[in-house]
C-alpha cells in the first residue's frame, strides 16, 4: 500500500476523496429524506450521465486524450462496473431505508417495504460503512495474492466489525431493510475497491478508468429506474418545482461525478486498502455531524459503545498501516544504501588492492 506517492499525490488524493466523500451522504439523505426524493437509480444515471458528457467535453476542447469506447474495453472493466453500480444502488437504498408502501418506487425489487422507517441514521451508516476494511484484506489475499496481514491489523480490523455489531443491537431506530442494503453495500464496494486496484495496476489511468466506468453503468442505471417507474413518479414529486431542492439535486449530481473520479484516483495513487482507510477516517467526522443532523440518533449504552470500539478499532488501522508503511520505507532505504555502497566501493576496492596475478606468474617463471 501505497499511502504517500511521488510529490505526495498520493496523500493528497486520499485527503481529496475523504473530502468529496463526506460530504456525500448528507446530501444523499438530504435529497431522499429531507426533499422525499427516493430515486437512486434516477440519481446514479444522472451522476454517470454528468461524468460521461463532462469527459467528452474536455475530449473534444483537446484537454484529455482518451481512448474510444469499445465494446473490448467495456468487457474488460464490466466486472469492476458491476460491483461499483451495486454498491451505489445499496448505499442511497440504505439511506433511504423502508419507506411506507404508498411512497416506496422500489415495490418491483424490494417486497419487504413496509413501516415509516426512514433507512440508516448517518452514525450507524459510517459504522456499517467501516467493515469494508475486512472485506479488502480479505479480498486481496483471495483476488490480489498479497500475504496475510499482521496480527495486529486483524486484531483492528475484528475490532471494527465487532463494534458495528454491537451499536447494531443498540441502534434503537433499526430498519431490518437498510441494513441488509448497508451490509450488502460493504460487500460490493469491498469487491469493487479491489477490481478497481486491478485495473490501475495494468497501467490504465484514472480518467480511461472512470470513463469506462461511468459508460458502463449509465445503462443499467436508465434501465432500472425504468422498469421500476422512477420517471412516472419523479413528474408528481412533492419538491419537483422547489428551487432549493433543484440546488441541493444538482450539488449532489455533480458532487457524484467529482467523487468517482477522487475515489478511482486514490485507488490507482495508493491502493484498495487504503481508500476503504480513508473511508474509515471520514466516517468519524460523519459520525460526529450525524449525531445531531437529520433526526440524529437515540442513544443506547451498546450503540454508543459498538461506536466508540468502531471508532478506537480505525484509529488502531491507521497507526497500524502507518508503523508499516514507515517500516517499509525504512527497511526499502537501507536496502537502497547498501546497494549504494557496493556498486560505489566495488571499483575502488580493486584498484586499490595490488594486482598480484603478475607476481605470481613471475615467480613461477623464476622457480622454472
Amino acid at each position: 500500500m501505497q499511502l504517500v506517492g511521488d510529490n505526495g499525490r498520493g496523500l493528497a488524493a486520499a485527503v481529496f476523496y475523504a473530502v468529496c466523500s463526506s460530504s456525500m451522504a448528507f446530501l444523499n439523505k438530504a435529497v431522499m429524506n429531507s426533499y422525499e426524493f427516493p430515486f437512486p437509480f434516477f440519481i446514479m444515471a444522472c451522476q454517470m450521465l454528468v461524468t460521461v458528457l463532462f469527459l467528452e467535453m474536455l475530449g473534444s476542447l483537446g484537454k484529455l486524450s482518451l481512448p474510444s469506447y469499445t465494446w473490448k474495453s467495456a468487457r474488460s472493466f464490466l466486472a469492476p462496473s458491476m460491483g461499483y453500480a451495486f454498491h451505489a444502488t445499496l448505499s442511497l437504498m440504505a439511506l433511504q431505508g423502508s419507506m411506507s408502501l404508498q411512497h416506496c418506487h422500489l415495490q418491483v425489487i424490494c417486497p419487504y417495504c413496509s413501516g415509516h422507517k426512514l433507512g440508516m441514521n448517518i452514525p450507524m451508516y459510517g459504522a456499517v460503512k467501516r467493515c469494508t476494511p475486512l472485506v479488502n484484506l480479505i479480498l486481496a489475499v483471495v483476488i490480489l495474492r498479497r500475504p496475510f496481514p499482521s496480527f495486529t491489523l486483524i486484531v483492528s480490523v475484528l475490532t471494527i466489525t465487532i463494534g458495528c455489531f454491537v451499536a447494531v443491537l443498540g441502534d434503537l431506530t433499526f430498519d431490518g431493510f437498510a441494513y441488509t442494503m448497508g451490509g450488502l453495500s460493504v460487500l460490493a464496494q469491498g469487491l469493487y475497491l479491489t477490481l478497481v486496484q486491478q485495473c490501475a495496476e495494468s497501467q490504465r489511468s484514472t480518467w480511461e478508468i472512470l470513463q469506462l466506468n461511468s459508460y458502463n453503468t449509465l445503462a443499467p442505471f436508465i434501465i432500472m429506474s425504468v422498469l421500476v417507474r422512477e420517471p412516472e413518479n419523479i413528474v408528481k414529486s412533492k419538491y419537483i418545482s422547489d428551487i432549493g431542492f433543484h440546488v441541493v439535486f444538482w450539488v449532489l449530481v455533480s458532487m457524484g461525478s467529482v467523487l468517482n473520479y477522487s475515489l478511482f484516483l486514490c485507488t490507482a495513487l495508493n491502493s484498495a486498502l487504503t481508500t476503504s482507510l480513508v473511508a474509515v477516517a471520514k466516517s468519524v467526522i460523519q459520525t460526529l455531524v450525524g449525531l445531531f443532523v437529520f433526526g440524529g440518533i437515540k442513544f443506547h449504552p451498546l450503540n454508543t459503545a459498538g461506536i466508540v470500539m468502531n471508532t478506537l478499532g480505525g484509529f488502531m488501522y491507521t497507526y497500524t498501516k502507518y508503523q508499516e508503511k514507515r517500516e517499509d520505507k525504512r527497511q526499502k532505504t537501507e536496502d537502497e544504501n547498501f546497494n549504494e555502497v557496493r556498486v560505489g566501493f566495488h571499483p575502488l576496492s580493486l584498484q586499490g588492492t595490488p594486482d598480484k596475478s603478475g607476481e605470481h606468474s613471475l615467480n613461477d617463471i623464476k622457480v622454472s
